[in-house]
């Protein structure tokens, strides 16, 4: 007998079968002795759309609200279907009597697993693999030590309750939005109040109004005091009046100010916590410019392909007990540009500090972190994963290396009633900020004040004579400074994503804030794709580094309901669900809750008296309605439509041309008409979601192919189809089994 491996991508199932032997090429899988090794390409199985769950909801109406599925259906992933149908006849093979789950070690792998285990209606028993990285050893290691598959039931009923949540939101709240507004308007648990959170920010900042303040700065010979009210609680250097400022500035020069008082103090600056994905992406956002997805994409080609980092899914920021062992072997792996830094740690062997090593804080996976792989160089990779890895090797070195030390000074100036202030630093030890150039330092200085551009300008140290109490000092000038009160910093990816991480700091509820502050909106995992998402379906915008939301994703936030845009529903779902993972929340009563609250939202959404038809330029046309709505409901998935089929932006359906092509295949009662993207039945408004798109999955069709298509026919095999996986591939283009739309057939490997 044989036991099959299922990893969740190709390139990690051709690492695991090359481990373990597993040669001789199959249908997609490779076999050997004792092992068959097939993977997915991320989710192959998802949740049925509406129409599959129950056929009366495939038109879009109210009446049909809200579904409420009681059976759950589950259905084959288009693109994926040719996989799946290898991988589910591999599931139940007879000479197989034991499967591998090898997908990744998280909540959303135990779910692609699960729904392929379930749908194939296999019952052969589970083993789990968990590992953290994908170096020959890990996976070795690994292997030694296989866990029961059903020590994770309880990870896989919140991934499952996740997911069908999910769907539930985005599919009611979509149609409901949809029909009330005669517009499209997709809705999901995360990307309503993250969308929320940057319509109120970019309104804050158009209500702002500006107003004029002044400052004074003393000009010593050797260094420069600024003014203050000793008695303001708040901002004690602004002058609101010109005039006070102006009399008070001309007063002062001349005069002889006195040392009021010196206070030296030394301080210590512990090194930055090892990175959790949200915090790497967030300072590669400052620093680099980098999206969000654009991090999570270069951190999986290190993890995945170049084998160089461990899991970079991660929440955690801390290793465990187990990693210490582990560690002087990384730091030999390192390439010879960071021979300068391991110079000190050679002389200095690291310790269990339980600021990095902490059981405790490492949930399902550690910090990320070098692997013990040896990198020779990195001078040949492109400049993202150069940087990325650069950033991770850095923290890595700077938690073992010492406090940054520096002499901290306050001086006091008086002159009359007037007191003033300056400030100075002298570094008595450098520490761990000797891995980090001073122009770095400066950049990241200056992200944190672009983060918060309302914040008093704070970076006003110098280097200050050697004074004491009583030393005087003549104002050889008084500076009039003329300032600006500033709006709030229109959010960045990486202040966006730190805004979700913490976003129950906003909720009012004292008890559920608390049981928030580990959750926030989204996990790790999914907070960059609910950005990409929102500027998909055309809800926000990048303008340079901000985000800004369009008009229709302001007038989504104007007349959500309050439960939908509020972080306190989505981070009480993933508080509940994290409980779940670990035993303690009811998979059934979560659901009941999900459902009522879809109920009685529903029921508020169709008595609203503040909906109205909507129109505005980016519209989508009504034929994509179905497609779109997939894809909000299911926001979590990892097998996606790629951006390029993305409908066109337009006003409305807008005919470029009156001419029909034919009958709909789909309906039979329509005719085809052309748009400006694409061919759909002109009866849309019936509920006929037919449409061929002239572009998909990255492929310029030739109307050949479209014609076929129309026809209902199947094309010859086309190449060059773009997945979002990274793979060009070849297949053939059809009508879908339910006669929704079209479909890619992949061509066998």
């Amino acid at each position: 007998m044989k036991t099959l491996v299922f990893a969740e991508k190709p390139s990690v199932g051709k690492d695991i079968a090359r481990i373990l032997g597993a040669a001789r090429r199959g249908e997609g899988f490779l076999e050997g002795q004792d092992y068959v090794v097939t993977w997915g390409f991320g989710h192959l199985v998802s949740l049925g759309h509406p129409e599959i769950q129950n056929p009366a909801w495939q038109k879009w109406s109210l009446e049909t609200l809200p579904m409420l599925p009681e059976d759950w259906k589950l259905s084959v992933l288009p693109s994926s279907r040719q996989q799946y149908e290898n991988v589910a006849k591999l599931f139940n093979r007879d000479d197989i009597d034991q499967i591998i789950n090898g997908a990744d070690a998280g909540r959303e792998g135990e779910l692609i697993f699960r729904l392929v285990y379930q749908h194939c209606g296999c019952q052969k028993p589970i083993r789990r693999l968990w590992i953290s990285s994908m170096t020959d050893e890990a996976i070795k290691h690994g292997f030694e030590d296989l866990r029961p598959g059903e020590k994770y039931d309880a990870l896989a009923q919140a991934a499952l309750c996740r997911s069908r949540a999910d769907w539930l939101v985005g599919m009611n709240f979509t149609r409901a939005y949809t029909k009330r507004m005669n517009s499209m308007f997709t809705l999901g648990r995360v990307q309503t109040p993250t969308l929320a959170m940057v319509v109120n920010r970019h309104l804050e900042i158009q209500n702002f109004v500006p107003k004029d303040y002044w400052e004074v700065n003393a000009v010593f010979s050797d260094f420069s005091a600024l003014w203050f009210n000793p008695e303001a609680d708040e901002y004690p250097s602004r002058i609101d009046q010109s005039e006070k400022a102006k009399e008070l500035a001309n007063r002062l020069k001349g005069e002889v100010a006195a040392v009021h008082s010196v206070k030296k103090s030394k301080k210590k600056q512990s090194p930055p916590s090892l990175y959790d994905l949200t915090t790497l992406q967030r300072e590669a956002n400052s620093k680099y410019s980098m999206t969000a997805a654009d991090t999570l994409a270069t951190l999986q080609t290190l993890y995945e392909k170049r084998k160089v980092v461990t899991y970079p899914r991660t929440d955690s920021r801390y290793l465990s007990d187990d990693i210490f062992p582990t560690i002087e072997k990384r730091l030999a792996s390192l390439p010879g540009q960071y021979d300068e830094y391991l110079g000190w740690l050679r002389k200095n062997r690291p310790t269990k500090d339980k600021r990095v090593f902490n059981d405790a804080k490492v949930s399902d996976h550690h910090a990320v972190i070098p692997t013990e792989k040896k990198v020779a160089d990195t001078a040949g990779w492109p400049a993202e994963e150069r940087n990325i890895y650069d950033m991770v090797v850095r923290r890595f070195l700077a938690v073992f290396y010492p406090d940054h030390e520096y002499l901290s000074t306050t001086v006091v100036m008086r002159c009359g009633k007037d007191n003033f202030k300056a400030s100075g630093r002298v570094v008595t030890e450098e520490g761990w900020r000797a891995l980090y150039p001073k122009r770095q330092q400066a950049s990241e200085k200056a992200a944190d004040k672009e983060a918060d551009a309302s914040a008093e300008d704070d970076d006003n140290e110098q280097s200050l004579p050697d004074l004491k109490k009583g030393d005087t000092r003549k104002i050889e000038d008084a500076v009039l400074l003329t300032r600006k009160t500033r709006p709030p910093a229109a959010y960045t990816e990486a202040t966006l994503l730190q805004a979700m991480e913490t976003a129950g700091k906003l909720v009012e509820s004292e008890e559920l804030r608390d049981a928030m502050k580990d959750s926030g909106l989204g996990t790790p995992a999914t907070r960059a794709e609910i950005i990409e998402k929102l500027i998909r379906v055309e809800y926000m915008l990048r303008e340079k580094k901000k985000l800004v939301p369009t008009p229709k994703g302001i007038k989504l936030v104007e007349v959500a309901a309050a439960e939908i845009k509020s972080p306190e529903m989505t981070g009480s779902w993933e508080k509940r669900l994290s409980d779940m993972a670990r035993g303690k929340d009811d998979p059934e009563a979560f659901m009941g809750d999900i459902a009522a609250f879809v109920r009685a939202i529903v029921g508020q959404i169709k008595g609203a008296r503040n909906l109205s038809t909507y129109s505005a330029p980016g519209q989508r046309p009504a034929a994509d309605r179905s497609r779109v709505a997939r894809e909000g409901a299911n926001g979590d998935q990892r097998q996606r439509p790629p951006r390029s089929a993305d409908a066109p932006a337009t006003s409305s359906p807008s005919v470029v041309a009156r001419k029909t092509f034919g009958e709909c295949p789909a309906c039979g009662k329509g005719q085809i008409i052309e748009g400006s993207r694409g061919f759909g039945c002109n009866r849309f408004k019936e509920g006929c979601n037919y449409v061929v798109w002239k572009e998909f999955y990255g492929k310029k069709l030739t109307q050949s192919a479209i014609d076929l298509l129309i026809q209902g026919r199947t094309t010859r095999l086309i190449k060059g189809f773009k997945l979002e996986d990274g793979r060009v591939v070849a297949g053939r283009l059809s009508m879908k089994e339910d006669r929704s739309g079209i479909e890619l057939l992949l061509a066998k490997e």
